[in-house]
């Protein structure tokens, strides 16, 4: 028996190939490149702090706050029980401190969608809590300040990551 020899038509790499397949990669690039572009812009506002231009004009008076700050020596311990964030303030001979109108704010650390104002209430000795139910977990930061009675200006503010689960 003899094989019949089928003829095979032969596939020729032309420059019109050649521009379509590199129209196609650069294409596929720049679809690509403008997801990600997308996601980045919808999913981070890109600034972590409202007014920072003008917060960087008044970083002296930050400073001078904070080295009055320093100069008092006081500490705070921030922690959760239950559904309450707790705050203890102490002095510099770490003795409690009473009276203070305590506020701050509990935040996810890559957005401000989930942000919350936290208003605590003494609980006695020196001790102040707020509820946070609702609270997703995961890890949030915590911002406090304290000022005195009758006083607007903090006198006092702490800062805590925490992990809630």
């Amino acid at each position: 028996m003899t094989e019949l020899a089928i003829p095979q038509k032969s596939r020729e790499l032309t420059g019109k190939h050649v521009l379509l397949w590199m129209f196609g990669f650069f294409g596929l690039m720049f679809a690509v490149n403008g997801v990600f572009l997308y996601q980045a812009l919808t999913s981070f506002p890109g600034e972590d702090v409202e007014k920072s231009y003008l917060q960087g004009l008044n970083y002296n008076q930050t400073l001078a706050a904070r080295a009055a700050q320093d100069a008092l020596g006081w500490s705070a311990e921030i922690g959760v029980e239950g559904s309450l964030l707790i705050v203890a303030v102490y002095d510099d001979a770490n003795e409690p401190v009473s009276g203070l109108n305590v506020t701050g704010t509990i935040h996810r650390q890559s957005t401000t969608k989930n942000d919350a104002a936290l208003i605590f209430q003494p609980l006695g000795d020196a001790t102040y809590a707020a509820p946070i139910e609702g609270i997703g977990r995961g890890l949030w930061g915590v911002d406090v300040s304290a000022n005195c009675d009758g006083d607007e200006v903090a006198i006092f503010e702490a800062t805590q990551t925490l992990i809630l689960q």
